[in-house]
């Protein structure tokens, strides 16, 4: 049987509200900027519709970056995920330049 008195989760800090929104609104445009970019160079498509798909599909990928951050564990795990994501992307889309890619 469900407990209907269980403990409300601890309300937020006002530093992990502020590091919330930051990272939501740094973080994810970093992220999503260097996803954009990867994908639009990896889309098998002529480069006008690759960059036009590309960019279409930032406003999705920003809002999952913003709603995600919000309901992560912790900031430092936003934080951790969001700026690996735009690393390894802009790597990957720095090396694909770097090969001659697209």
């Amino acid at each position: 049987m469900a407990q209907f008195n269980s403990p409300a989760p601890p309300p937020l800090r006002k530093r992990e509200v502020i590091s919330r929104v930051c990272a939501a609104i740094f973080g994810g445009y970093a992220a999503t900027a260097a996803l954009a970019v990867l994908l639009a160079r990896l889309l098998p498509l002529p480069k006008a519709s690759a960059t036009t798909a590309a960019i279409l599909s930032t406003a999705l990928l920003y809002l999952c970056a913003i709603l995600w951050a919000f309901a992560a564990r912790s900031p430092s795990r936003v934080w951790a995920v969001l700026g690996t994501v735009a690393l390894v992307a802009g790597a990957l889309s720095w090396r694909l330049i770097a090969w001659g890619g697209r």
